[in-house]
């Protein structure tokens, strides 16, 4: 596409292989946990859908169930695809002067979580379960330079009723935007 979507669409894209790829580079092939992810637009929110599994833990023994730790791992690859799937597709109009060049120079040191709040309501198994996550409404600032702030709502399930879900405030700094002002 090469214009923004308007609000009131509604879009759906498939599974983007090669875009998956390139968002997982940063991590060690052992925690490449997800494996599949699709993105809707629809009146303006753009959520990311992911299909996860976990054959071995990066960090600890298998115990058997998603925690804590692998929550905020599969957050961030389903939060950065999202990204840059949005980027690609010129999506939302808050990336509208990033392209994907911008992206992979800026998703490491630029994009960070600043809060995470997770809840286990009942144990996921971390052999097979989906994700998703969407960016909220976007607050800009310019303190020391610009940033856009987004509380993401993110949720992790199994077919078996395994249940967690979250809130995720993330911070994206130089975000390359005409209407950060100085002033802000």
């Amino acid at each position: 596409m090469t214009e923004l979507m308007e609000k009131s669409s509604a879009l759906h894209f498939g599974d983007d292989r090669e875009l998956l790829r390139e968002v997982l580079k940063p991590y060690r092939d052992n925690c490449k946990y997800l494996r599949s992810a699709t993105m809707s637009v629809v009146d303006g929110v753009a959520t990311a859908y992911g299909e996860f599994a976990i054959p071995n833990s990066c960090y600890i023994d298998d115990t058997g169930h998603f925690n804590s730790v692998e929550f905020n791992i599969c957050f961030n690859q389903l939060g950065y695809y999202l990204t840059a799937k949005c980027i690609k597709e010129r999506a939302l109009a808050e990336f509208s002067s990033w392209n994907m060049d911008d992206y992979y120079e800026r998703q490491l040191p630029d994009i960070l979580i600043t809060a995470l709040a997770s809840r286990f309501r009942r144990a996921i198994d971390s052999d097979a379960f989906q994700g998703e996550t969407s960016f909220g409404p976007f607050t800009e600032r310019n303190v020391r330079r610009p940033m856009l702030l987004n509380e993401m709502p993110v949720r992790f399930w199994d077919t078996a009723g395994g249940k967690a879900t979250g809130t995720v405030n993330v911070v994206l700094f130089s975000p390359a935007l005409s209407t950060v002002s100085a002033s802000a």
